[in-house]
């Protein structure tokens, strides 16, 4: 394989009891944790967490969930949209692409979200040779 090939970069994974964000939504609104009203809520809460944790992102940006929207169904495919404080971390991150997976049992929603390395490599950087 090319130093550059589909390599897998990082895998972020995340598990949840859906009851458990159903009783948050509940609480505090699905407005005040960015939830969709309908629907699966946590496997939207599951997704963008385990982002987060295949992002690698340190605590002042791992803290800003909310600034990860997703489009799509409860089912997929899903889309990401990284704005706020995530969006030039991400954009600094990312090499490739991000799938997004989500198994559902027993109660529990686990998303897996797997970031691979671009197919073509980075461009060259400048360097200043010195004379």
């Amino acid at each position: 394989m090319p130093e550059y090939g589909n390599g897998i970069l990082r895998v972020g994974s995340y598990s949840v009891d859906a009851a458990t964000v159903d009783r948050l939504v509940a609480r505090y609104g699905s407005e005040a944790l960015r939830l969709p009203a309908t629907g699966a809520p946590a496997v939207r809460w599951a997704l963008r967490q385990a982002t987060l944790r295949a992002l690698a992102a340190p605590p002042r940006i791992a803290c800003r969930w909310g600034d990860i929207a997703l489009r799509g169904e409860d089912e997929g495919p899903w889309t990401l949209l990284f704005k706020g404080e995530v969006a030039p971390y991400a954009r600094s991150v990312l090499h490739g692409d991000v799938s997004l997976s989500v198994t559902t049992r027993a109660g529990r929603v686990t998303a897996h979200a797997v970031l691979t390395r671009a197919a073509t490599p980075p461009a060259p950087r400048e360097t200043e040779v010195p004379r």
